[in-house]
């Protein structure tokens, strides 16, 4: 294939990942061997240089080149830079001689699963293997970088699943919603607004928290017409475990949201043989994420085939992701991953795999798009050490997405709009006094300490990568109206997070690609969004800073009840929206034209 310089420099660009200097794995919480006869799972990734990959991958994405969408067939990707049968044979006989299990080689011809016992990977691969805790879970994490043994150094690029990395879903949920003792929340912004309590904005810019948009509000933020359904599509969501109830939380919620229901043969449930058991992940947020991925598709792409593809624990997310875009029988275009891993993990292998696992979804002409996180810079989380970005969506090979606080008027008309980074105040002694810590939750962004800066960012600072590229919406005080049973219980009300705004931009690139008859794959957005942006031709819609604010009941669990106050994009760490990109909202929301100009 033909590589132009812009190809030649994003490939160099793209798979530029490296360790801090001096970085060494860490072990947060109590650690200590794993023993040796623990089973383990692990995957080779096999054959092609991922710089071609890149470059490949890279031209088929880039407005301008020769290929530009010109997607390949999953047998060509495979054919093109799958393993070889030779490299096959001689990393299964290598991994047979080690004591080790080839389970199989997956579609693509690029990742090998191998199985065995803690030992025999210590002996493999030249490193201890530790019990750690990441955010709650229990899992194992090698103590230094796995030597990848000298017969097969060629036809191995890299050994995931030494470590394992613990991804959080990035839903967010207001700490209470009033509908009692004469306070009550909103059904529009400002429908409600606390008159006894200080106004600290002027009139029109303070609202009490917002009971959730529904249906017909959450289509018209985003220029819906009648005709866009998402016909002809199949959209992916990845997420972790399965919860039996999702399909009729789902229309139970649709019937109160004024949502048609969702078929059950519109609805897929998909999971892989992949291993899970870790101990400690949040089984019932991941029920809630799951509902809010649904039901926004489902709001937004009414017509459109919709695949819940399930890991079997929060460890195996990526693993889930490479088994949909090697999977046959999933013909879509669109993966909407509403998680991510908190601080981009000091794991070469692990990062060097999944952007060639994400490489060639760009490849193939899927979109992979991913929510930024919901806790600002991450500078204030436990153990942080400074201003962190989250992977996947870190990846150049992800569209990331932000988020916004939107408030709309009584006719579905945008009356405030601004970066979802809130901060906390509590009404004491007559006046509005600031918490700590500050932040109430925030999209995240800034730049990704791995990855350089892709050939699509040339015109923003720096030299790395940098998070958002669009966004939409996800405070959760301006959240969406959602329903799901954890426990045997039906809950539903206000919901955000970058979950939200994930699958509201991933449902909208099917929409736009439903448009053309399904004729136009959009595949990688980011390339587009940046050039039409350069081009002064963008399609979306800048987002600046607003003075507004949301009067609440609590702002976190276990306050006590009284009067809030959430000063929208407050600014507390260093993440603010400003004129043009900014780090919490990218280039800005979906505008006027987004639906027809992302495919034209």
């Amino acid at each position: 294939m033909r590589r132009t310089p812009l190809a030649a420099a994003a490939a160099a660009a793209v798979f530029a990942v490296a360790s801090p200097a001096g970085a060494t794995p860490s072990f947060p919480g109590s650690s200590a061997g794993v023993p040796d006869s623990a089973p383990v799972t692990l995957t080779l990734t096999l054959a092609a240089d991922p710089q071609t990959v890149s470059a490949a991958a890279t031209e088929v994405s880039t407005p301008g080149s020769a290929s530009f969408g010109r997607h390949l067939t999953r047998s060509q990707v495979r054919d093109r830079y799958g393993a070889s049968a030779g490299q096959v044979d001689r990393v299964t006989r290598w991994a047979t001689k080690a004591g080790f299990r080839v389970v199989g080689l997956d579609d693509t011809r690029s990742r090998l699963t191998i199985t065995g016992t803690v030992r025999q990977a210590r002996v493999a691969f030249g490193t201890q293997l530790r019990a750690t805790t990441r955010d709650g879970v229990r899992v194992r994490a090698a103590a230094s970088t796995a030597r990848i043994p000298t017969p097969v150094r060629a036809d191995v690029r890299a050994v995931s699943g030494l470590s394992q990395q613990v991804a959080r879903p990035l839903i967010a949920r207001p700490a209470a919603v009033p509908n009692a003792d004469g306070q009550y929340c909103s059904a529009y912004w400002a429908q409600y607004n606390k008159a006894s309590v200080p106004q600290k904005y002027p009139s029109g810019r303070q609202s009490n928290v917002l009971c959730g948009y529904n249906g017909s509000q959450l289509r018209a933020m985003y220029g819906l017409g009648a005709n866009d359904r998402g016909q002809g599509q199949t959209i992916v969501i990845v997420g972790a475990y399965i919860n039996p109830t999702a399909l009729a939380d789902a229309n139970t919620t649709f019937a109160k949201n004024g949502v048609p229901a969702l078929p059950a043969n519109r609805f897929v449930v998909k999971q892989y043989n992949l291993p899970g058991g870790a101990s400690g992940c949040d089984r019932d947020s991941w029920y809630a994420e799951q509902a809010l991925d649904v039901q926004t598709v489902h709001t937004l792409a009414p017509d459109a085939r919709i695949v819940y593809a399930a890991a079997p624990d929060c460890t195996q997310l990526e693993e889930t992701v490479a088994a949909v875009i090697a999977d046959t029988s999933i013909d879509s275009t669109v993966i909407s991953a509403s998680w991510g891993i908190v601080g981009e993990p000091n794991d070469p292998a692990y990062l060097s795999a999944t952007n060639t696992i994400l490489a060639r979804a760009a490849l193939l002409g899927i979109g992979f798009y991913a929510g930024s996180g919901d806790y600002g810079d991450h500078s204030s989380l436990d153990g942080a050490n400074g201003p962190t970005a989250m992977f996947p969506a870190s990846s150049p090979w992800a569209t990331a997405v932000g988020g916004t606080s939107t408030g709309l008027n009584a006719s579905n008309q945008v009356v405030v709009q601004t970066g979802w980074e809130s901060a906390a105040n509590v009404l004491s002694g007559g006046t509005w006094k600031r918490l700590n810590p500050a932040l109430a939750g925030g999209a995240g962004g800034g730049p990704s300490h791995f990855f350089d800066k892709p050939a699509w960012q040339a015109n923003l600072p720096g030299s790395k990568r940098t998070l958002p590229d669009v966004s939409a919406l996800a405070d959760p005080y301006t959240g969406f109206y959602v329903g799901y049973t954890v426990g045997g219980q039906y809950r539903a009300g206000p919901i955000g997070g970058t979950s939200l705004a994930t699958p509201i931009i991933a449902s909208l690139t099917a929409v736009a690609q439903a448009r053309t008859g399904g004729t136009t794959v959009v595949g990688l957005a980011t390339p587009v969004l940046y050039a039409k942006a350069a081009a002064g031709r963008p399609i979306v819609t800048d987002v600046k800073h607003v003075d507004a604010g949301i009067w609440t009941p609590a702002t976190a669990a276990g306050q006590p009840s009284g009067d809030y106050l959430l000063d929208l994009d407050a600014g507390v760490q260093s993440l603010k929206t400003g004129p043009g990109y900014d780090p919490v909202t990218g280039l800005g929301v979906p505008g006027p034209s987004y639906l027809t100009d992302l495919v034209s």
